[in-house]
C-alpha cells in the first residue's frame, strides 16, 4: 500500500483542479460520457493504465485499449490487455506480452422515468502469451460473466446503481483447476456536476462458491468530462481483507476515453 497516499493526495489535487471547467456540459452529457452508468448505450474508445499495488519484487502494468460500439440499445465491446510484470519463473526485469481478450454484449432494454436495467453478457478468453501465462495463470479458464443491472436516477446529477453478476467457466485449461463459481454484487452511488467532474464511490462484495470465501473492494473514482467526448478518470480498488490485499495488491488506474 505503499502508493495509497500518493493516490489520495492526486485525487484531491485532481478533484480540484477539475472544478475549474473550460466549457459546461449539461447534466445528462456529464453522465452519459463518464461511461458511468451501463444503461446509457454510447460508443467510445479507451486507453487506461492499472498498477497493481503489490510488494516490490511482485510489481505489474496492465495497459488496455477497449473499444464500445453502441447501435440503438445494444453495446458491443472488445478490450485487450498489454501486460508487464517482472514475476517470471527465471527472468529478470519486467517480461511483456498480450493478456486476455474480452468480450461483452450489453441490452439496455427497460428505460422509463427514474428507472433503466440492462442485460449484459461478458466473455474472458484464454489468449494471453505463454510468458504472462506462467507468471499468473491467465490461461485457466474460457468464463463467461451475465449479469443485470439496474439504475435509479435520484435527480439529474445524482444516481444510483446495482449490478449483480456470476462468473463461471465455460471451459478449464487443465482438471486441477478448482472450478470457477463466483458472485459479484457491483454496487454504486454516483455524483455529477456541469462543470464535467464525477465521482463515484462502489463498494463489491464477493462471494466465491468454491473456496467458501467473502472479499469486499472499495473503490472510489473521479473524472472529469473534458469536452470534445474525452473524458479522463481516476479510480482504485482497495480490497478489505488484508490475505486478498496481499495478493492481489491494490489496484490503481489512470485513463482516457472518446464518445461519439
Amino acid at each position: 500500500m505503499k502508493y495509497f497516499p500518493t493516490l489520495l493526495a492526486t485525487l484531491a489535487v485532481w478533484a480540484g483542479i477539475a472544478q475549474e471547467p473550460e466549457e459546461h456540459l449539461s447534466l445528462d452529457e456529464v453522465r452519459t460520457q463518464s461511461g458511468v452508468d451501463p444503461t446509457r448505450i454510447i460508443s467510445k474508445i479507451g486507453f487506461s493504465t492499472w498498477y497493481f499495488d503489490k510488494q516490490a519484487a511482485n510489481a505489474q502494468v496492465n495497459n488496455r485499449i477497449g473499444a464500445t460500439f453502441g447501435v440503438d440499445d445494444w453495446a458491443f465491446n472488445v478490450r485487450i490487455d498489454f501486460v508487464s510484470l517482472n514475476t517470471v519463473p527465471g527472468r529478470s526485469g519486467f517480461v511483456a506480452g498480450t493478456g486476455n481478450l474480452k468480450m461483452s454484449i450489453l441490452n439496455s432494454f427497460y428505460v422509463s422515468g427514474r428507472h433503466a436495467l440492462a442485460a449484459s453478457v461478458d466473455l474472458t478468453f484464454p489468449t494471453a502469451s505463454r510468458a504472462i501465462n506462467d507468471a499468473t495463470g491467465l490461461n485457466a479458464y474460457f468464463s463467461m460473466t451475465p449479469a443485470l443491472t439496474y439504475s435509479y436516477t435520484i435527480n439529474s446529477g445524482l444516481m444510483v446503481a446495482v449490478q449483480p453478476q456470476y462468473s463461471f467457466a465455460l471451459a478449464k485449461g487443465r482438471a486441477d483447476y478448482p472450478a470457477l463459481s463466483q458472485l459479484t454484487v457491483r454496487m454504486f452511488l454516483a455524483k455529477f456536476w456541469d462543470s464535467g467532474l464525477f465521482t463515484v464511490f462502489e463498494p463489491r462484495p464477493i462471494y466465491d462458491f468454491v473456496r467458501g470465501r467473502f472479499d469486499l473492494i472499495l473503490s472510489p473514482i473521479v473524472g472529469k468530462a473534458l469536452g470534445g467526448g474525452y473524458t479522463l478518470t481516476l479510480l482504485a480498488e482497495i480490497p478489505v481483507r488484508e490475505e486478498m490485499l496481499r495478493s492481489a495488491g491494490a489496484l490503481f488506474v489512470v485513463g482516457i476515453q472518446r464518445t461519439f
